[in-house]
């Protein structure tokens, strides 16, 4: 009898625990939505908010004011209140020009040096500040006796203005081709070497084999065994049947004559 009291009265006790759990949740939950009903009627809101997403909305602005005071939180969901350690860069490091490292000079070799020397010499090195100017301009001082600016106006009218209708500077009329060959001839003429090997080039473009064979022919009668070793590699010199070479021959003859043109020594 007494085993069963004693039953009852821990029942009696769970159950009123549970009673008084339940009542408090009951509790919190109306003050919630009173709290809630009351921000909303204080605000004017017409949507109801839970309390959710008050808690969500607080959350919010207590990671949005934590990022604004702190730029090196490592989350978006790091509290503000959070200690986060800011990463020390050291001092910032002074630039001393006096100690900045000269760039590696070119080493060149006396072979290299003596090659650009002839480069130099034979007209391959136009200034560049004649690659600015204008046509009228490059027609000026040709007419001068300029030999690289007869250079560029031949490579101009070759390259940039043959068959170039919508270029500014193209001439209806004008035989580009046979412009730029004499243009080539005259800076030849006025001491430019490397123009003979130019032309070769241009008739080797054109698939003129007897042009192009007397041209190289000259170029190598005058020193600039650069282009003149160039052609001798290509198909259309190893190909040259002895006619073609005849025919160069007397045809480079016949120029140097024109010209007034004269072999170079060996």
């Amino acid at each position: 009898m007494n085993k069963l009291n004693i039953a009852l009265a821990a029942v009696g006790v769970l159950l009123a625990g549970s009673s008084y759990v339940f009542w408090q949740s009951l509790n919190a939950q109306e003050q919630q939505e009173l709290a809630v009903a009351s921000r909303n009627a204080a605000t004017g809101k017409d949507k109801i908010e839970s309390p959710s997403s008050l808690m969500h909305e607080a959350g919010n602005h207590s990671h949005s004011q934590g990022n604004l005071a702190n730029p090196w939180q490592a989350s978006p969901f790091q509290l503000s209140g959070d200690q986060v350690k800011v990463p020390d860069f050291g001092p910032i490091a002074k630039l001393d020009p006096t100690k900045v490292p000269e760039p590696e000079r070119e080493v060149v070799s006396a072979e290299e040096l003596a090659r650009r020397k002839k480069m130099s010499d034979l007209g391959y090195m136009v200034p560049t500040d004649y690659y600015t100017k204008d046509l009228k301009t490059l027609k000026q001082l040709a007419k001068s006796g300029d030999a690289y600016a007869m250079v560029h106006l031949g490579e101009k009218y070759y390259f940039e203005l043959n068959g170039q209708t919508n270029n500014p500077e193209f001439e209806q009329g004008v035989d580009y081709p046979a412009a730029a060959k004499q243009s080539f001839k005259d800076a030849l003429v006025a001491g430019n070497v490397r123009s003979a090997g130019i032309i070769a080039e241009l008739y080797f473009q054109e698939k003129n084999s007897t042009e192009a064979y007397a041209w190289h022919l000259i170029s190598d009668q005058l020193g600039d065994d650069i282009s003149a070793n160039w052609f001798r590699r290509t198909d259309m010199a190893q190909q040259a049947t002895p006619q073609i070479k005849q025919a160069a021959a007397a045809r480079a003859a016949q120029i140097m004559s024109e010209l007034k043109l004269t072999k170079k020594s060996s």
